[in-house]
């Protein structure tokens, strides 16, 4: 267990490496752990190490990538390079170890030109999970009923023409709502509106990849969920570098039925149970765990400012809890505040000092606790921090297109073969 707590927080194991680099102690054997933590070439990091020295430091590694894949429309930036990563993981029944790590306007269409049919339809099918999760969200939260069907296999009712089809995207690219506004109802307005806003949106995303099974699972989810945002005028801004981020679904470990079966052989204490529980699907910090109060828990998230308060709406923690992860959770806190005054910490006895007992308790009950990440560098708290984002001029997109599916399929690029 590596605990990235204060003052060590890091947003990637890119900037791990940077500091490792820069104190002299970076060595051949951590670079290719990264490697296959990343599924980076190892030559691509030290190619990304050496243009750091150099004062030239990339936003991403896609700078150092051969696999260009034109974007147009969504963000004003440079022609962002994407290509399929290999995430070196084998969890879940089905996992999903070749994604593409572009953004929402070529995600779907690298997919396609990329995998053999067989593996894109498994990614496709978990893409569409996302858009369905999502317009059932955006229905029930704004009031304005879903238009568009998922089984016309891209045959958009009413938008035949490439006219229809660019006027429509000048409607999904620019919309003149933010999301607060989209989903407000008129009640409350200024900072409730913002706290509102913001909590509506952690939740649902933390709720659309709470029993993710994967990584892939996770940034698969997202992408449709991305898509379904833009088939309703808004946007949802992830992070740019969302295959190397950390934080729920993807650098935690999914709660199953053995987790389960296995937290109850090690352990008959309830709190204990419910920390090693939660460290396993937050990946939070022994600061921040040793701090949740038992009113942070709700029917299905733990919600709470914090173990050092807050400044903006975009610092709530806001964890959702697995299914199958609640009963622990609900069982501790009747235990605590049957022993203990209301405002007692939820965890009280369970993690020890700098997580100590969490490790002995993980021990027990065979389990591997998960590099631990600060809430601050999450990508759900990225997004947050990216909600109001300025919208960029529109400008029609095939890719995008297939990704929202509103047209059967992108072009194929010459000379590329199928792997």
């Amino acid at each position: 267990m590596v605990d990235a707590s204060v003052p060590t927080l890091r947003l990637s194991e890119l900037d791990r490496l940077g500091q490792l680099d820069e104190h002299k102690i970076l060595s051949a054997d951590q670079v290719r752990s990264t490697s296959q933590k990343l599924g980076v070439p190892e030559q691509t990091l030290w190619r990304w190490l050496e243009a750091r020295r150099a004062g030239s430091i990339p936003a991403d590694l896609d700078e150092l990538t051969n696999a260009p894949t034109r974007q147009v429309g969504y963000r004003q930036i440079r022609v962002r390079q994407s290509r399929i990563v290999t995430l070196p993981e084998t969890a879940g029944d089905e996992p999903l170890p070749q994604i593409s790590d572009g953004d929402v306007t070529t995600f779907r269409a690298d997919a396609y030109r990329s995998l053999p049919p067989a593996e894109f339809a498994r990614i496709d099918a978990v893409y569409t999970q996302g858009i369905r999760a999502t317009c059932r969200w955006l229905t029930e939260n704004s009031g304005h009923p879903c238009h568009h069907d998922l089984d016309q296999n891209g045959d958009w009712s009413g938008l035949g023409t490439h006219t229809d089809l660019a006027q429509y995207m000048l409607t999904v690219l620019q919309p003149r709502l933010t999301v607060a506004d989209h989903l407000r109802s008129g009640r409350g307005a200024g900072l409730v509106e913002e706290w509102n806003d913001i909590l509506g949106l952690y939740r649902f995303l933390g709720g659309l990849v709470a029993d993710s099974p994967s990584r892939g699972h996770t940034i698969t989810r997202l992408r449709g969920a991305q898509a379904a945002f833009l088939l309703h005028g808004l946007r949802l801004d992830l992070p740019p570098d969302l295959a190397y981020s950390v934080g729920p679904g993807l650098t935690t470990i999914p709660i199953d039925h053995k987790i389960i079966s296995r937290i109850h052989a090690g352990t008959a204490n309830v709190a204990d149970a419910a920390a090693i529980a939660t460290v396993l699907f937050t990946g939070a910090t022994a600061i921040e765990l040793n701090a949740v109060p038992c009113v942070a828990l709700t029917a299905d998230a733990l919600i709470f400012n914090g173990p050092i308060g807050y400044t903006h709406a975009s610092d709530l923690y806001v964890w959702v809890i697995p299914p199958l992860a609640r009963p622990l959770l609900h069982s501790a806190r009747v235990y605590r505040e049957m022993h203990d005054t209301p405002d007692s910490k939820l965890f009280a006895g369970a993690i020890g000092g700098a997580g100590f007992r969490l490790r002995k308790i993980a021990a027990a009950c065979g389990l591997t606790i998960p590099d631990l990440y600060h809430w601050h560098h999450s990508w759900i708290r990225q997004a947050g921090l990216l909600r109001m984002s300025e919208q960029p001029s529109p400008v029609r997109n095939t890719d995008l297109l297939f990704g929202l599916k509103l047209v059967q399929r992108p072009r194929r690029r010459r000379g590329r073969q199928r792997r």
